[in-house]
């Protein structure tokens, strides 16, 4: 009876489940502005849950004390100084949403979230002309299921210039498309113009955003030339320049020049961060771009794109094959894809969102030819590809089903708040380690000063720490030492060009610290630069026997390079009273600290 009652009871749920999802995918595709706007209200609901539970780090603690410089004046000169390898746009809308809102967390991450919200309705609009309205907010959710969503809210220039590169391709597509009015399409083109310069003025790397324009305009151009060449004809012949945009190409150029007024900072920055840089371009940072931005839909979207090129391949075989002996599934389907095609994205489009896809190669040949340096958040708009291709895909393989639509929309709402789920509980965990190191500070401290030799955690302990933890804090560094100990130097290069201007702790020489310094907590990871410098000098260290959880304080915005650990230390004035150490230690030169001092042999600790 068991099997028989369970049985009915799924017969019986089917028709209600039909018409709930009847009803939503009418009322999608009736109101899909509404659709998009309930959407934006589960958008600000996330990302304001989500900031809540992220604690500030490094990269946008820099932002706040940039902005909190208080003019533009002020910011560019800190900028010049190399206190942040950005442009000034971000720094800027930082400054003016603290003045609006105050000085609170959500307030410093809302230019943030205001941008990525940005490329959200680009995309809908963008995809809405091509696909269903269900599908575009499919594609939305799509594009939401990756890491590229944890910019969101992080108080950078990543999620703003995502939002811009997509705003740029769907004023673009307008600016082309003649089935608009000529009002319209200037409008989309000032749209394109201003989206790419501001995207300049926000990250340097925003530049990419141009490739795809222009990789879509060049073959739009071909196009209007007549039809592409075949295997017959030769492969590559120029279009003639009459068929060139008047409009388009110019736009680019001057959307371009933000580049003519930033030249100095650009190489300002390259100077001071490329040599030992924790990012310096190689192919491994192009595939970790795809598995580490692109994340948990690459996978399914491109098993996607394998079934329905398998189909395609499929149907074509089947083709010359008598009607009866077609499977009647596959002969559907065919016929589907044959009449969807009519429907799909112009050849400009798609070669667009094909270089979307591409970005992080065009970045790679970006930064070898100059610059030296490539992040997966540099080209985080791949993720934008990948969404535009899986709809484009999905839609036009499986649009004929019945709930198809409802389906995908389903199945992206449940990658998203799955992997939504996963890092904020990822970020409670560190907040809660954090809050434990700060409980911990007293007892093993005392009233001794504080350094912390990790530049991640050292502007968010700072942050966080009641005056009088906040007050002792002290940041000393020795540029050789860290980057014999850790390979790079990024993070301290960005404080020290920032100190006495930017930061309000203490930053200076290792030597001009432990000159002056008695005994004191030193706060950083196991095989910290500072502990093996002090050692390679004689200076004694011990470890305490305080333990934190393993693994917790690093995540997506790590606040250390390790697991957190404490140590006591004692600077010259506590040997110069107790002279009794053999063998004596060897004092720090501050000449040898600095960024310009020469490097140290790898044997140097041996």
């Amino acid at each position: 009876m068991g099997p028989l009652i369970a049985t009915k009871t799924e017969a019986a749920a089917l028709p209600i489940i039909r018409r709930i999802a009847n009803s939503a995918v009418t009322s999608i595709d009736r109101y899909p502005a509404q659709a998009f706007a309930l959407l934006s209200a589960l958008y600000l609901f996330i990302v304001t849950a989500l900031s809540a539970n992220k604690l500030l780090w490094l990269d946008e603690l820099i932002t706040l004390h940039i902005a909190q410089l208080g003019s533009p004046t002020a910011i560019w000169r800190a900028l010049a100084q190399a206190a942040d390898p950005n442009p000034p746009l971000t720094h800027l809308a930082v400054l003016t949403s603290l003045r609006l809102f105050g000085d609170h967390e959500f307030a410093l991450r809302l230019p943030a979230v205001l941008g990525y919200w940005i490329g959200l309705l680009a995309l809908f609009l963008f995809l809405k002309r091509r696909v269903p309205p269900v599908w575009a907010l499919a594609g939305c959710v799509l594009s939401m299921a990756n890491a590229a969503f944890d910019y969101s809210y992080e108080s950078r220039s990543y999620g703003i210039f995502y939002g811009l590169a997509m705003l740029a391709i769907l004023c673009w597509s307008r600016a082309v498309d003649p089935a608009i009015s000529s009002i319209r399409r200037n409008l989309a083109l000032c749209g394109m113009t201003l989206s790419l310069a501001a995207g300049i003025c926000t990250n340097y790397f925003a530049v990419l955003a141009f490739f795809p324009i222009a990789g879509g305009e060049f073959i739009r151009t071909l196009c209007l030339s007549g039809p592409l060449p075949s295997f017959s004809q030769p492969l590559f012949k120029l279009p003639p320049l009459r068929n060139f945009s008047i409009r388009i190409w110019p736009a680019l150029l001057l959307a371009a020049t933000p580049l003519l007024a930033f030249r100095p900072l650009i190489q300002r920055s390259i100077a001071q961060f490329a040599p030992h840089a924790w990012n310096k371009v190689s192919l491994d940072q192009v595939f970790d771009s795809y598995t580490g931005m692109v994340e948990v839909i690459l996978y399914p979207v491109v098993a996607l794109f394998a079934m329905a090129a398998l189909v395609s391949l499929l149907a074509c075989l089947c083709s010359h094959c008598r009607a009866g002996m077609r499977p009647r599934w596959l002969a559907n389907l065919a016929n589907y894809q044959a009449l969807s095609s009519q429907a799909s994205f112009p050849p400009h489009e798609a070669v667009a969102v094909f270089l979307l896809m591409l970005y992080p190669f065009i970045g790679y040949l970006i930064a070898s030819i100059h610059g030296g340096m490539l992040s997966p958040r540099f080209v985080i708009p791949v993720c934008l590809g990948f969404a535009i291709a899986g709809i484009a895909v999905g839609y036009k393989t499986l649009g004929h089903l019945r709930y198809a639509g409802i389906v995908a929309l389903s199945l992206c709402s449940i990658l998203f708040l799955g992997r939504i789920c996963a890092v904020g509980i990822k970020y409670r965990q560190q907040k809660n380690c954090f809050h434990q190191i700060l409980q911990r500070i007293p007892e093993a401290s005392g009233n001794k000063p504080i350094v912390v030799a990790d530049a991640l955690l050292v502007l968010t302990l700072q942050h966080y720490a009641p005056p009088s933890i906040a007050s002792r804090i002290v940041f000393p560094v020795d540029f050789p030492a860290i980057r014999l100990h850790r390979g790079d130097d990024s993070p301290e290069e960005n404080l020290w060009a920032g100190r006495n201007l930017v930061y309000h702790v203490p930053i200076l020489t290792l030597a001009d610290f432990q000159h002056n310094a008695s005994d004191y907590l030193i706060l950083a990871s196991d095989g910290n630069w500072l502990v093996r410098d002090l050692w390679a000098h004689s200076y004694p260290v011990d470890r305490l026997p305080i333990r934190f959880p393993a693994g917790t304080i690093e995540g997506f915005t790590p606040l250390d390079h390790g697991d957190p650990v404490f140590f006591l230390a004692a600077g010259d004035r506590s040997h110069r009273t107790a002279p009794h150490l053999c063998p004596a230690p060897m004092p720090f030169k501050a000449a040898a600290n600095l960024p310009s001092a020469p490097s140290l042999k790898p044997d140097r600790n041996n």
